[in-house]
C-alpha cells in the first residue's frame, strides 16, 4: 500500500508547508453485517452500530494483514493482531519470505455475521463471539523479480474473534475460531 503525502497548512506567519505520510486503508465493499439471534440472547448489549464496527475492525485487519504479507513487514502485521491470530499472520510471512516470494492478497465478502461459538473446555468464557465472514480471497503470487507464478481465487469462511488493544484504535484479529476448530452455539 503506497503512503500518501498530506500537505499541511503552516502556522500563522510561517512560510513553509509542512508535510506527513500516513497510510490510506482501502476497504473492499461490505455487505449489510446481520447478528445471528443467540448473540443477542447472550449479551443484551450488542447493538447494531457494535457489530458494524466489529465487522469494519475485522475487514480492516485483514487489509492490514495482506498489505504485511505483500510487504513482508512483520511489524505492520502487528497493527491488525493479536495473540493466535498475529502468530498466524507472521507464519504465511515467514513461508512467504522463505520461499522468495511475495503473495498479494485479496477479498470479496458477499456475507459478514456476527456470530456465537462454543469455547474449547480449557477456556472460562461460556460463549465467544466472533465475526464470520463468506466471500473469496484472491491470491497472486510472484517470485522476487516480481513476474506472476500464479493466481488463485478461493472460497473464503472464517470466524474470528477479536480484541481490544490500547495500542492502536481498533480492534484487533486475536483468534480464527473456524481453524481452532470451535463449534458455533445452539
Amino acid at each position: 500500500m503506497p503512503k500518501m503525502t498530506i500537505w499541511i497548512r503552516p502556522p500563522r506567519g510561517s512560510p513553509n508547508l509542512g508535510t506527513a505520510t500516513a497510510r490510506l486503508w482501502v476497504l473492499p465493499p461490505m455487505p449489510a453485517v446481520s447478528i445471528a439471534p443467540n448473540v443477542m440472547s447472550f449479551d443484551s448489549s450488542m447493538s447494531q452500530q457494535r457489530a458494524n464496527n466489529m465487522a469494519h475492525d475485522v475487514v480492516l485487519d485483514l487489509m492490514i494483514e495482506s498489505e504485511a504479507r505483500r510487504s513482508h513487514d512483520l511489524k505492520l502485521a502487528g497493527l491488525g493482531a493479536t495473540g493466535d491470530g498475529l502468530k498466524e499472520f507472521l507464519e504465511v510471512i515467514d513461508d512467504d519470505i522463505a520461499g522468495g516470494k511475495t503473495v498479494q492478497k485479496t477479498y470479496t465478502f458477499d456475507q459478514i455475521k456476527i456470530t456465537l461459538w462454543l469455547p474449547k473446555f480449557s477456556s472460562q468464557a461460556s460463549r465467544l463471539i466472533g465475526v464470520s465472514l463468506h466471500g473469496t480471497t484472491t491470491l497472486i503470487t510472484r517470485d522476487a523479480s516480481g513476474n506472476v507464478l500464479s493466481q488463485l481465487t478461493t472460497p473464503y469462511a472464517k470466524a474470528w474473534g477479536v480484541a481490544s488493544d490500547s495500542s492502536v484504535n481498533h480492534q484487533l484479529i486475536a483468534i480464527d475460531y473456524t481453524l481452532q476448530g470451535l463449534q458455533p452455539a445452539p
